[in-house]
């Protein structure tokens, strides 16, 4: 088979593939290191699946987010209107919610616009830092008591959202979350703004430690399912490769690998039908190798089988592409030349006849000659449809008869209107 190969190299992807998903769910903690290409594959699906559902429910968010907004900030409004500081706290209030609203846009846009996917990844990441650094420290940075607690929850989320539906990776999300928590402190010690270090440590180290743990639990499991998608793949491409086995063997010679006779009635009445159509001439080759019997009786049959391969291998290379062959039966091949008269069938007949006999494969029974020759007939349609797929068949198969009549290791052109004159 043509594609054994593949398909052996597909089988041993297969079963790597399942002992992967095997190690998943005998592994105590149900995480797996995928081979680097499988995992650069992996994720390069999750970040593309990121931003297509960024780009889909963009509207929905915005939708959502409108309505936050509006019930938070007359909530915020109760909340500071008694507040010392209320002018201060209730912009600080509203800074976030922009810096919060500008992170969901600029995630869209390079989710969105073709020219800024490419930095999607490095983005997302940037986007997420800055988001958590800076909601952080204005939710923080307020005088009101109920606003800070009120960050802690923001923060947790902020963290949450970056972990799960960001796409970067947890070890990443990890960095990039301790880094901002690192930044935020000391971008408030410096600011002199009082804050309450047991609360913030817990919600940052608390946001950390769990939404890298839901994360890794949640990429466990995508992987897991991203690796059966690729068995299923696989396994679709096995059945249609041997679908197209199965194809070529019903359609081939297994010997010659050259289209066997079932195929030829298929093509000859399509090549017929064609020059009907456009009145176009269609030459027809009938080919035998000669006194192959004896061959094949003093050298015997698998010699004899090397010999027919090697006859089929060399008419195909002395054919243009256009052009058909078959195996008629036994030691007989049939060559179809569309659009070719008969100057051109003889020229194709002649490069066939030449290129065997160049091979010089020695024949000892031959009575004709030292090595194996051919002999072929000839015979070309004009399109002219009165004349039957049978007659023309007929008219090759006497040319190539009369060939063999006068002597064998020839060529010979049978027209079709002496046959009919006959």
């Amino acid at each position: 088979m043509d594609n054994q190969y593949d398909l052996d190299q597909l089988r041993r992807s297969k079963e790597d593939l399942e002992q992967l998903v095997a190690q998943h769910f005998k592994s105590n903690n149900r995480q797996t290191l995928l081979p680097k290409k499988l995992e650069d594959e992996f994720w390069a699906f999750n970040i593309d699946r990121t931003r297509v559902n960024a780009i889909q429910f963009f509207g929905q968010g915005v939708i959502t987010y409108t309505i936050f907004v509006l019930l938070i900030l007359p909530s915020n409004y109760f909340v500071l209107r008694e507040s010392p500081h209320f002018v201060l706290d209730f912009i600080y209030s509203i800074l976030s919610l922009i810096v919060v609203g500008a992170a969901l846009f600029l995630f869209w846009a390079f989710s969105r616009f073709r020219n800024l996917r490419a930095f999607f990844y490095p983005a997302a990441c940037t986007i997420v830092f800055f988001t958590i650094v800076l909601t952080s420290s204005l939710m923080i940075g307020v005088s009101n008591v109920v606003l800070q607690n009120q960050a802690m929850v923001l923060v947790a989320f902020l963290y949450m959202l970056g972990f799960i539906l960001s796409g970067i990776k947890p070890l990443h999300m990890l960095w990039i979350g301790s880094f901002a928590a690192i930044v935020t402190l000391f971008f408030l010690y410096f600011l002199n703004i009082p804050y309450d270090l047991l609360m913030i440590g817990r919600t940052f180290i608390g946001s950390l430690l769990l939404g890298f743990s839901i994360s890794v639990m949640l990429n466990s499991k995508e992987q897991r399912i991203f690796i059966k998608s690729k068995i299923s793949e696989i396994d679709e491409k096995i059945l249609r490769l041997q679908a197209s086995e199965l194809l070529h063997l019903s359609q081939h010679d297994e010997l010659t690998n050259v289209s066997n006779r079932r195929t030829f009635e298929e093509m000859f009445t399509h090549y017929y039908n064609l020059a009907c159509k456009e009145s176009t001439s269609l030459s027809v080759l009938f080919i035998d190798i000669d006194y192959f019997k004896n061959y094949n009786d003093f050298y015997g049959h698998q010699m004899g089988d090397q010999v027919i391969s090697e006859i089929a291998k060399t008419i195909k290379s002395s054919i243009r592409h256009m052009d058909f062959i078959a195996r008629y039966g036994g030691e007989e091949f049939v060559v179809l030349l569309p659009e070719t008269s008969a100057q051109g069938a003889y020229a194709v007949a002649t490069n066939i006849y030449r290129a065997i006999d160049r091979l010089m494969i020695v024949h000892e029974k031959s009575l004709v000659s030292n090595y194996v020759t051919i002999s072929l007939g000839i015979t070309v349609f004009n399109g002219n449809p009165k004349i039957s797929q049978d007659f023309l068949i007929q008219t090759a198969d006497k040319a190539l008869y009369r060939a063999k009549q006068l002597g064998r290791n020839q060529i010979y052109y049978q027209s079709i209107r002496t046959i009919q004159t006959i």
